[in-house]
């Protein structure tokens, strides 16, 4: 049987090769250095790749440029849970099976959303605007104890957002399409989305990009919220119009916002929602952490000891 070539970055092999190798001796490697051009035979000897994390934002173009071109790729492991860009159906149309990473950065994620939360709660954004200006300013703060917080979307984010708001005292229903009654709070069907939104003190969003959730925040969604909600955005900025999301923090219906995913990344210099002092902005960046990186490369390996023994790989991307 021919050697695995495994395609892979430069910092992921420094780190984890020996490893690798322990697993398979007779692998071989082709290692994207910096961004430098890969040669045709190498492309064509490609049979695994491994998107690592150190490879987004920074070098992902390349990185995927290279999978789309081989053509004995087989088998490529994702940093990331959701598949919805189209780069990944043009890979699975030529043959490559595709493992995700999901759950891998749900617990940081999670601890993101309760970031957001406790910074609406004590007007975070105003009080660093504040000391900026070296400027005395007290404020009267929003306890979370008591509140309560809808969760769009009940996968492994969710789930973990959850399980984290329970301690504060906050009561959490999540909404997904079929709930299956292992969640760690209760669940409504998402036939009920708007009255889970005229329910809820803070909206959570952790859902993936579907044809079902693709602009489901649109102007009726955030006119069903009651004045003075909190909207927090972990999931797919596709999911939100966006200009309807910035009239309802301009009026004063919303009270805040988290935002860490964009229709458009990175977040275009004109959005309003730059400079709004309601809002929080962070660049798709909540699941960006070390503890949540290790997961994804242990994820790798272990479906690389499969692979070589010929075994079920975790987390198979469906068609």
């Amino acid at each position: 049987m021919a050697a695995t070539v495994l395609y892979c970055s430069d910092a992921f092999w420094d780190a984890h090769g020996e490893q690798v190798v322990a697993i398979d001796p007779t692998v071989e490697v082709v290692r994207l250095v910096a961004d430098e051009h890969i040669t045709a035979g190498d492309v064509d000897r490609i049979t695994v790749a491994h998107f690592s994390p150190d490879l987004w934002p920074g070098r992902t173009r390349p990185f995927l440029t290279v999978c789309l071109r081989a053509p004995n790729l087989r088998w490529m492991q994702l940093m990331n849970a959701g598949t919805d860009d189209p780069v990944f159906a043009r890979l699975q149309g030529n043959g490559v099976t595709l493992t995700n990473a999901v759950g891998a950065a749900a617990p940081s994620i999670a601890q993101t959303v309760m970031l957001y939360l406790l910074a609406l709660g004590r007007d975070l954004p105003r009080m660093m605007r504040s000391q900026t200006q070296r400027r005395w300013d007290p404020v009267t703060v929003t306890d979370l104890d008591g509140m309560r917080v809808g969760i769009v979307g009940m996968g492994a984010i969710g789930s973990h957002v959850a399980r984290l708001a329970e301690p504060f005292g906050i009561r959490c229903v999540g909404l997904r399409r079929r709930p299956r009654g292992d969640e760690p709070c209760e669940t409504w069907t998402s036939e009920r989305f708007h009255e889970l939104l005229g329910w809820a003190d803070a909206v959570v969003v952790t859902a993936p990009l579907t044809e079902e959730t693709r602009g489901m925040f649109d102007r009726a969604a955030f006119a069903a919220m009651r004045p003075g909600t909190w909207f927090v955005n972990v999931g797919r900025g596709e999911v939100v119009d966006e200009d309807a999301l910035a009239t309802a923090l301009r009026s004063g219906h919303l009270g805040g916002a988290g935002l860490d995913v964009f229709a458009t990344e990175p977040l275009p210099a004109d959005s309003p929602l730059w400079a709004m002092p309601n809002v929080i902005v962070t660049p798709h960046s909540s699941g960006s952490s070390l503890i949540a990186d290790r997961r994804i490369n242990e994820l790798f390996l272990d479906n690389f000891a499969r692979w070589t023994r010929g075994e079920g790989l975790r987390n198979v991307v469906s068609d």
